[in-house]
C-alpha cells in the first residue's frame, strides 16, 4: 500500500510539474437587415426584412496536465433580438423577440499532433444550454409582452480543433464544430393559462445543433 501511494504521488507530481493554466475565450456579434422590393404593372412594393442582432460571449479556462492531456470549462452567454413588421395585416404593427441564453461545457482535451506552431486536438465535452425568449407586440400605441417557450439542451460531443501559437504565451484556437460527432437532447416547455406543453427531441450526428461551423478564440497560457 505504501509503495502504491508513493507511485501515485510521484505520477501526480510529474504531471503537475509540467501543468499549464490557460484562460481566454471568444466574442461574436452579428447584425442583419434588408429590404424586399417588387416592381411591375405600374406598381412598386417595398418591405423591410426582419432586423436581427446577436451577441455571444464565451469565456474559457483550462488546465493542461502535460503536452497532450488537459481539462477545461467553457461558459456561454448570448443575447439575440429580432424585430419584424406585420405586412399581412398591419404594417404599423411590430413584433420584437428577445432571447437570452446561458450555458456551460466542461471538457477533456487530448492533443494528438503538433506541427511547427500548430497543435491539433480533440475535445470530449458535455454541454448544457438554457434559452428563454420574450416576445413583445406593439400596435397603435399599445403593447403586449408574452413569455416564450423555455428551451434546455444537454449534449455530449467530440469536437476537433487546432491552435496556432502566436507567441510563447498567446495562441489562437479554432474549434471545428461542423465536424462534431455527438448526441443532443432538447426540451422545449411552454406554459400558458395553466396548460403545460413539453416537446423533447433527441439528435445524433455531425455538427449537432451548432449555430456556428467555426469558433475562433484567443488564449493566454501562464
Amino acid at each position: 500500500m505504501k509503495k502504491l501511494f508513493i507511485t501515485i504521488a510521484f505520477v501526480a507530481a510529474t504531471m503537475f510539474a509540467s501543468a499549464q493554466l490557460y484562460v481566454g475565450g471568444s466574442l461574436g456579434m452579428n447584425m442583419q437587415n434588408g429590404k424586399d422590393k417588387v416592381e411591375g404593372n405600374g406598381m412598386s412594393v417595398e418591405q423591410d426584412q426582419p432586423k436581427t442582432f446577436t451577441f455571444v460571449f464565451a469565456p474559457e479556462a483550462g488546465f493542461m496536465f502535460n503536452d497532450n492531456m488537459g481539462v477545461g470549462l467553457q461558459l456561454g452567454f448570448g443575447f439575440g433580438k429580432a424585430t419584424q413588421k406585420d405586412y399581412t395585416y398591419d404594417p404599423a404593427a411590430t413584433e420584437t423577440v428577445k432571447t437570452t441564453t446561458i450555458g456551460f461545457a466542461p471538457y477533456f482535451r487530448y492533443v494528438f499532433a503538433e506541427v511547427d506552431n500548430f497543435k491539433f486536438y480533440a475535445d470530449a465535452r458535455v454541454s448544457y444550454l438554457m434559452a428563454k425568449p420574450k416576445a413583445k407586440f406593439e400596435q397603435d400605441g399599445t403593447s403586449l409582452e408574452v413569455e416564450g417557450a423555455k428551451t434546455t439542451e444537454l449534449g455530449f460531443g467530440i469536437v476537433p480543433g487546432m491552435a496556432y501559437q502566436l507567441t510563447d504565451n498567446i495562441s489562437m484556437n479554432c474549434a471545428l464544430n461542423i465536424l462534431e460527432l455527438g448526441f443532443n437532447t432538447t426540451k422545449v416547455k411552454q406554459e400558458q393559462d395553466g396548460v403545460t406543453a413539453t416537446q423533447k427531441t433527441n439528435e445524433i450526428g455531425f455538427g449537432v445543433n451548432e449555430p456556428t461551423a467555426i469558433e475562433i478564440g484567443f488564449f493566454y497560457t501562464f
